[in-house]
């Protein structure tokens, strides 16, 4: 009676291992698997400092915006031409420069060009708010909030700016690196055929 031995019995300390056996890593393995760290590491760390920047010089702007405008007061003003759009069907969406007159305190007109919306016609009142220089501005100063709030969208505007420039190198960084290792592989072949012609030419 022949008793089966069970697999990889009786083959010796020496034998392989399939399970264990390891193929070589290439250079260009390691480039991608230390360059994909390396983007993730500066990723990690740039992107919150830049969206912190400049969310903050966002806020310092309005607040010194606001600062300069402390004795701004709010007037009506008229619009002295129709204010023409680039794009018809942008009528009341958006916003073009146009001049507007209105009086000072003390009786002198004034004349400046502010943000008005698109296809408003001549006489449209537009509130504006002036200083007591007669500088005018079609938006007054942001209150604690609005700076606040500005901060916040300039910071996510940033980080969702950085998030894609972080996703388009890693797409090119990975091309890169498969781009090389194609050309290895090609290389290897073509050294793999030359050496399997000089074989066969040497029989």
């Amino acid at each position: 009676m022949i008793e089966e031995m069970p697999p990889g019995e009786g083959q010796g300390n020496d034998a392989p291992s399939t399970s264990t056996r390891r193929l070589p890593i290439r250079a260009s393995d390691r480039i991608q698997r230390w360059g994909r760290v390396l983007l993730v590491v500066v990723f990690l760390l740039a992107a919150p400092l830049a969206s912190a920047a400049t969310g903050r010089a966002a806020h310092d702007a309005e607040t010194r915006r606001a600062a300069t405008l402390s004795d701004a007061r709010k007037v009506e003003a008229r619009l002295i031409s129709d204010a023409d759009g680039p794009v018809a069907a942008a009528i009341g969406r958006t916003t073009v420069r146009a001049p507007v007159r209105w009086k000072q305190p003390d009786g002198t007109a004034r004349t400046a060009v502010v943000s008005v919306w698109a296809g408003s016609p001549a006489g449209t009142t537009v509130p504006i708010w002036t200083t007591a220089q007669g500088v005018a501005t079609s938006r007054g100063p942001a209150t604690p909030g609005e700076a606040v709030a500005s901060a916040w969208m300039t910071a996510a505007g940033t980080f969702a700016a950085a998030t894609g420039l972080f996703v388009a190198v890693w797409k090119f960084f990975t091309k890169l690196v498969d781009r090389i290792r194609y050309m290895g592989w090609e290389k290897e072949w073509d050294e793999v055929e030359a050496e399997l012609s000089e074989r066969f030419r040497n029989r």
